[in-house]
């Protein structure tokens, strides 16, 4: 076997300003035009997508749509098709599903796809790469941008390099010289916690990070700071992984020791809500609905009390949750009249599927298309980039 047969072809594709590009297929005369997908300003609404013109602008997701509207008068917002998102995001990967079985789909516009070993079929995974986008262009209207390289860390951080509707490749042995210029801020998992703490010590860039003392490294960052570096070096084994080759979750949940015991109930529902937003998410982006849910609180003396909860039909819709787990943890916090050093959730009864709303619950059908835009700014931008509005939080306090 030869050295080509051995390397990996991975690849990271994306589709570019993925809402709006949608839109635009439903009413060409949005293109060329600066455009973004949101809610209105005066409804606190946020940018969930931009197109390049608006980007122009200073316009981006998560800004404040009051905010965009202000750099850019001229700018045309369209309240969005979440349907028309589904339908096409289907189009898009069942196209490129015919290239290879091995297609991890990590949001509605993101996957990454393992080419190993199809070279035969489609050549080499350039040749296969640029088919692919032309094929998605010609068939769909609908640009794909795509990162090559022989692992998932160094394909994701080269399709950031090839957009808007490019390919850059990272040949074999080229990943360190590929990564060495470029600023930490780029690399997957590097957020801006640890970004601050890196620049501190004046490690800006990822070659910088890849040749710094790895005990140094162990000191400041524990465990994870050698296998940052590694990844620093674009080393990275993580295997693609299709639905069928992930571990069935039996639970999966969040929780939140606070930095002092309090017994305020409104910063207690306010991180409830957090645990459930972050834990809901987590559920919807593996395609898993949740039948019970755990809400666990620990106590200043150190006790632990852990509550049960369970739906008539499994979900995964945060504000189904919210509605029991608020009142939980109202009766829990009545019983003991204690401060409070820990919160938290956990769902189990865990089974595949997508939440669907009743015949008669409209409302609840629209509350999850604005639920799925969020899912997507805060995979992109940090779960902080959209966070609970005011209404929510007098709601909390009542």
């Amino acid at each position: 076997m030869n050295f080509a047969d051995r390397t990996r072809s991975i690849l990271h594709v994306d589709l570019d300003a993925f809402f709006v590009s949608v839109e635009r297929v439903l009413d060409p005369r949005l293109n060329g035009r600066p455009v973004v997908v949101g809610g209105p300003p005066e409804g606190r609404g946020v940018v969930a997508a931009a197109s390049y013109e608006a980007r122009q602008y200073g316009v981006h997701s998560a800004m404040p749509m009051g905010q965009a509207l202000r750099l850019c008068p001229d700018l045309v917002r369209v309240g969005g098709s979440h349907g028309m998102y589904s339908r096409a995001s289907k189009a898009v990967f069942d196209l490129i599903g015919g290239y290879t079985p091995l297609v991890e789909k990590v949001s509605v516009d993101e996957a990454y796809l393992d080419l190993s070993g199809t070279h035969h079929l489609f050549g080499n995974a350039l040749d296969a790469a640029d088919k692919m986008r032309r094929e998605v262009k010609e068939r769909l209207r609908l640009d794909l941008t795509v990162g090559a390289s022989s692992n998932r860390l160094v394909s994701k951080v080269a399709s950031g390099f090839a957009k808007p509707c490019g390919l850059f490749d990272v040949r074999p042995g080229q990943e360190p010289r590929f990564f060495s210029p470029l600023p930490i801020k780029v690399m997957p998992g590097i957020g801006p916690v640890t970004a601050k703490r890196l620049h501190d010590f004046h490690i800006d860039e990822l070659g910088v990070l890849a040749s710094t003392e790895r005990w140094f490294l162990e000191e400041v960052f524990g465990s994870y700071g050698p296998s940052m570096q590694r990844r620093a070096h674009g080393v990275d084994e993580t295997p693609v992984c299709p639905p069928w080759e992930r571990p069935e979750r039996k639970s999966l949940g969040h929780e939140r020791t606070f930095a002092e015991d309090t017994d305020d109930l409104k910063v207690l529902r306010g991180r409830l809500q957090r645990l459930l937003e972050q834990s809901c998410a987590q559920l919807r982006s593996e395609g898993l609905l949740a039948r019970t849910l755990s809400v666990k609180l620990r106590y200043a003396d150190f006790v632990t009390e852990t509550r049960d909860l369970t739906l008539p039909q499994p979900s995964d819709h945060d504000l189904e949750w919210w509605e029991v787990a608020e009142q939980q943890l109202e009766r829990m916090l009545k019983k003991r009249r204690t401060l409070v050093r820990l919160l938290g959730v956990r769902f189990s009864g865990m089974e595949r599927g997508f939440w669907q709303g009743g015949l008669f619950e409209q409302e609840r059908v629209v509350q999850r298309g604005r639920i799925a835009v969020l899912d997507k700014i805060r995979s992109k931008y940090g779960e902080k980039a959209v966070q609970s509005g005011d209404r929510l939080w007098l709601r909390n306090s009542r």
